[in-house]
Parts: C-alpha cells; sequence; structure tokens
C-alpha cells in the first residue's frame, strides 16, 4: 500500500486504522509525533507536511547535527521502517559517542539479568562459618 497522508501511516504503522472523518490529519501527525518519539531508542524526531515525512535520529547530550530523512507521500511501510530504523540507529550512535560509550562493550539486556542473577547465586551459595 503507498501511504499518501498521516492518517495512512498511522493505520499501517500502528495498525489503528484511523477511518473515522472526524480525526484529522493534525491529530495524525501529534499522534505520530509521539510515537515515533517513544517508540525509537534514540527518541527519534518526526514532521511532515504536503510534500511527505522527515524522520532523523536524534542524541541527548550532544553536538551531533543529524540529517533528516525524507520520504515523498507514495511511500511504502517498508520504506518508512527502513528510514526510521536508520535515523534511530544514527541517533544511538550519536548518543554513545556523546557520552564516551564503547557500542562493542554494551551488553544485552538479557546478559545484564543473566549476570545479576550469577551473582545473587554466587553471594547466596557461599555460606559463612
Amino acid at each position: 500500500m503507498k501511504i499518501n497522508n498521516n492518517k495512512e501511516l498511522w493505520s499501517e504503522w500502528m495498525g489503528d486504522h484511523i477511518e473515522d472523518s472526524k480525526v484529522s490529519e493534525t491529530f495524525s501527525q501529534q499522534l505520530l509525533r509521539k510515537w515515533v518519539f517513544r517508540g525509537t531508542e534514540c527518541g527519534c524526531i518526526f514532521d511532515s507536511d504536503e510534500k511527505g515525512i522527515m524522520v532523523g535520529g536524534y542524541a541527548e547530550g550532544s553536538d551531533a547535527e543529524l540529517p533528516m530523512r525524507g520520504l515523498d507521500w507514495g511511500f511504502t511501510i517498508e520504506e518508512f521502517t527502513e528510514a526510521l530504523d536508520d535515523a534511530d540507529r544514527e541517533g544511538c550512535f550519536a548518543w554513545h559517542e556523546a557520552h564516551d560509550q564503547d557500542l562493542g562493550n554494551m551488553i544485552t539486556e538479557e546478559e545484564w539479568n543473566a549476570e545479576r542473577i550469577r551473582n545473587r547465586n554466587d553471594s547466596t551459595s557461599s555460606t559463612p562459618n
């Protein structure tokens, strides 16, 4: 499906079909701004106009000027997702770089939880004499 406005993008991306004629393009744009920010790791930026949409990464605490990625109306949900994923990746990279975080040393949540459980088990298994 080709996406030609904010209502269609919201419907395709979130699976929430907005058929109500009372829901405006402006309200759909506000929903997209909110959920693009909340639904990405770095809190991406979303905007739209009569030509299409723009998404960009964000890196709090960074002076990095991240590019906005534009898509003209008539794009597919796959093209939107790819642009958003790329913007999010750039934002996360800039954040880690600004905060001196080595991406190679980052552990996943599962690894962190496993280490925490292992440490807890180690501390409870050794009983003092």
